[in-house]
């Protein structure tokens, strides 16, 4: 009887959900709302026609879904039905071609570790696609020359390379013997493994041209290659080399390669170490490329004219205040994907991140002006010339990411629309802006979101948010665990510290600094946002941040008791063992922080959290992944197990086969205990 009663007692309740969603009152953005969201990406444009991306995340079969679209009429139509569509190029003959291994043949070749890639291609937008390139090699990226010829970039093991060697070139000898190998790991090199790669000592990319079905290598056994672009007139290969055994070097080479005879050359312009990304050809002789020198600085990269021809080096913007990529941070949009430099005759066009938002500028070559072409806070991730505009994909205001047309006059008109009703159905909170000035005058604008349906007057517990980096940065767009938390009955404050990307290279160095003037710009901060919104309780406040902001949530609660609970996430608790560990130790601890655990002891020791340990009364959650490399477990693990020692209530979560990405990328079931593990945690210490 009391089953039943109590499965009445629940269907009344559904049913009075349903009737006041019906009345107009929203959804709550609860715990898994990030499956809801169609993440767009790799928006591409040829005659006329607009392709397109959509990822989504499935917590029942813990994956994503991932397809390829067009857009016909204002609506997207689906193209692919495989769900594992990542990539795709569009041939001169109007198809499409993408990797994708059908026959269960190859997926099991695969799965034991053969270098294989199959290619499908769809031959119109209703066909079937049918197999149509298939490469013995784990290829990347593809510059077609046209569809017989082509340059393609590749994954290359040397262990692997010498396992084949031994086996007299047998590949079926091979796997055997790299299976019997399964049982342990042997590094050479350093780094020796790389966040959401693996295992990479002996690994490189190497470069590949295909002539009609005959493939040559053009890499050496240790050059790792990158970058590359082809020139307008297809004549001319451009790319960043290094080659290396042992130790990665921070730079790398310039190198031009001639299509017709495929000989290579180094046109570095520089004598001196350097590391240049970012190729476009400007015309066939010309290419734009950013350049980085001072690698103890954390400023951003200049931006320079290369003659092919004549070897002239120009500077063409120093890079200051607007560095190039948008750093914007949400965890319901796909990875940062590069839009690049594009060009015309009087300048470029590039992706910025100007405090909180990300727009597109233009610079002109004449006296490097520069031009806002995307107007207020809005976010562009991605863009492309398109009519007398762009193609772009954007998240306006707190939207989810859509495709739009971007006028030269700014205006944003949407293509698509297809995550407009998750405002619509569900209780999305607008960020409440407010400014501070820091100890250096500087402004600084940050955040605060109020608790779903909060009662004025009413003070709530409130959550201090900070991003990772530490030079990316928080904007007013969507960030579901933000949402998320405000709708559990949280407020939430947030905001873009010294160190944070859009404020120009002298705000974002905080080299050798970390834990000083940013710790304080934090604290300022929540001071302000106190005194500014009255739902915030002073007295009951948590922090927690993931990577930089995991270090500065270490950092924190050695420095202050004013924090009641703290979540710890993919942190940095010892620089000394984080330089010789994380799969960017060597090079991110010296540029960071300074030196090493032998010329700098001292100053590595002084920024780490851990030193300060002995200080902490905060009630710590840590979360890591056992496959994060970037800020490997025992980062979190040395926190964990000092707070123990001095008996501080703490718990450590280690979610098997996540990385550093767990909070954005992550299986989605993991990214719904992450943020439930983090929200008992506050609700123990803060409700």
């Amino acid at each position: 009887m009391k089953r039943v009663l109590a499965l009445v007692c629940v269907g009344l309740i559904m049913a009075a959900i349903q009737v006041s969603y019906a009345q107009g009152e929203k959804k709550p953005v609860g715990i898994d709302f990030f499956k809801e969201v169609k993440m767009i990406s790799n928006v591409q444009e040829k005659n006329g026609n607009i392709y397109f991306i959509i990822k989504q995340a499935s917590i029942e079969n813990n994956n994503y879904s991932s397809d390829l679209y067009a857009l016909e009429n204002g609506t997207p139509r689906q193209l692919t039905s495989t769900h594992d569509v990542n990539g795709y190029f569009l041939l001169d003959d109007g198809s499409i071609l993408f990797k994708n291994a059908r026959d269960a043949k190859d997926k099991e070749r695969i799965r034991k570790g053969e270098p294989l890639s199959v290619y499908v291609k769809l031959s119109s937008q209703i066909g079937e696609a049918v197999e149509s390139l298939r490469l013995p090699y784990n290829a990347n990226d593809i510059k077609f020359i046209d569809e017989k010829h082509f340059f393609f970039t590749a994954s290359y093991d040397n262990n692997f390379a010498k396992l084949l060697e031994q086996s007299g070139n047998d590949i079926e000898k091979a796997l055997k013997e790299k299976e019997k190998a399964a049982g342990y790991r042997i590094f050479e090199e350093i780094p020796f493994w790389s966040n959401g790669a693996g295992d990479v000592s002996g690994k490189r990319t190497h470069l590949y041209y295909y002539n009609d079905g005959t493939i040559k290598e053009l890499s050496a056994p240790y050059e790792t290659v990158s970058g590359t672009a082809l020139s307008p007139d297809k004549q001319t290969l451009v790319y960043a080399s290094n080659t290396y055994q042992g130790k990665a070097p921070r730079g790398n080479q310039l190198i031009l390669l001639d299509v017709s005879t495929l000989t290579a050359k180094d046109i570095s312009p520089l004598k001196e170490e350097a590391a240049y990304r970012g190729f476009t050809f400007s015309s066939p002789d010309e290419i734009l490329l950013s350049i980085s020198q001072n690698f103890e600085s954390l400023g951003n990269a200049s931006i320079y004219r290369l003659g092919l021809k004549t070897s002239k080096l120009e500077k063409v913007y120093s890079g200051d205040p607007y560095g190039a990529g948008g750093s914007i941070g949400s965890d319901i949009k796909m990875g940062n994907i590069s839009s690049g430099i594009k060009f015309d005759k009087q300048g470029f066009y590039y992706i910025t991140t100007v405090a909180d938002h990300s727009p597109l500028i233009y610079i002109a070559y004449k006296d490097t002006a520069v031009s806002f072409i995307s107007k207020g806070n809005d976010n562009i991730l991605e863009y492309l010339p398109y009519k007398d505009g762009f193609l772009t994909v954007a998240m306006v205001g707190n939207k989810a990411a859509e495709i739009y047309f971007l006028d030269k006059k700014g205006a944003l008109t949407p293509l698509t629309t297809v995550n407009d009703r998750l405002l619509t159905e569900y209780n999305v909170i607008t960020p409440q802006p407010v400014t501070f000035k820091n100890e250096k005058g500087v402004e600084i604008i940050g955040y605060a979101i109020p608790p779903a349906n909060y009662v004025k007057g009413k003070k709530y517990p409130t959550i201090l948010d900070i991003h990772g980096g530490p030079k990316t940065a928080f904007g007013a767009c969507f960030f579901h665990e933000m949402q998320y938390w405000a709708n559990e009955g949280y407020a939430v404050i947030f905001t873009n510290p010294t160190g944070s990307d859009g404020g120009g290279s002298d705000f974002a160095n905080i080299h050798g600094q970390y834990g000083e003037t940013d710790f304080r710009d934090l604290m300022t901060f929540t001071d302000v946002a106190i005194r500014t919104f009255d739902f915030i309780d002073g007295d009951r406040l948590g922090v927690t941040g993931g990577s930089y902001g995991g270090f500065m949530t270490n950092w924190i609660i050695g420095h202050t008791n004013r924090f009641k609970a703290a979540a710890s996430q993919r942190s940095i608790a010892n620089w000394i063992s984080f330089s010789n560990t994380s799969d960017i130790g060597y090079t991110f601890a010296a540029s960071n922080i300074g030196g090493n655990a032998w010329n700098n002891t001292e100053g590595l020791w002084a920024q780490s959290p851990l030193k300060y340990a002995d200080k902490v009364k905060t009630p710590t959650l840590f979360l890591h992944s056992d496959e994060d490399y970037r800020c490997w477990e025992a980062e979190g693990i040395q926190m964990f197990y000092a707070l123990k020692y001095f008996n501080i209530p703490s718990r450590l979560i280690l979610f098997k086969g996540e990385n550093h990405e767990l909070s954005r990328s992550g299986k989605p079931q993991n990214r719904v205990k992450r943020l439930e593990e983090i929200r008992n945690w506050m609700d123990i210490y803060l409700k």
